[in-house]
């Protein structure tokens, strides 16, 4: 009878391994992964186009006042002004494709500016440019549209 009692205890205790072993095993690679770049890329183009509406203010207007999708966040006259006169408000807005300040700035820089509302010496963005407080991934989602976008060809027209 104790052989009997020891033998199932012995699997008891073998059966509570196993399943020890298989819960702290990690999980498939498939069930939760880093994103690649492409799907960053497409989630930053939605953000900025769709969510941030970057546009409004970083693409020149066209003659029936429209966005020139000619000319996508290649900077522009701001198309709004305060009531009243302010001292820090931005008449225009840099281009920021690749060839602006995507290509300037550093993803850390960007990443860092786009989580704090500062850019890398501590300024703050200059009105009506809203210190934005984006999540990391979701700024360096921006980061890499931005960088993907060509901007001007040499010698061309930005604004």
């Amino acid at each position: 009878m104790r052989v009997t009692f020891l033998t199932i205890g012995i699997a008891i205790l073998l059966a509570a391994g196993i399943w020890q072993v298989q819960a702290v095993q990690k999980p498939p690679a498939n069930q939760k992964s880093v994103p690649d770049d492409a799907s960053l890329r497409k989630h930053g183009e939605y953000l900025v186009n769709a969510a941030i509406l970057c546009g409004d203010c970083h693409t020149p207007q066209n003659d029936q006042g429209k966005p020139d999708r000619t000319r996508l966040l290649r900077g522009a006259r701001i198309p709004i002004q305060p009531k009243k006169e302010v001292n820090d408000w931005a008449d225009e807005s840099p281009d920021i494709t690749g060839s602006g300040l995507a290509g300037k700035w550093s993803e850390e820089e960007t990443v860092h500016f786009l989580t704090t509302g500062n850019d890398r010496d501590g300024n703050k963005a200059i009105a009506p440019m809203p210190a934005f407080r984006l999540s990391a991934s979701d700024a360096r989602a921006v980061y890499l549209y931005l960088k993907s976008l060509p901007g001007p060809k040499e010698g061309g027209d930005s604004k």
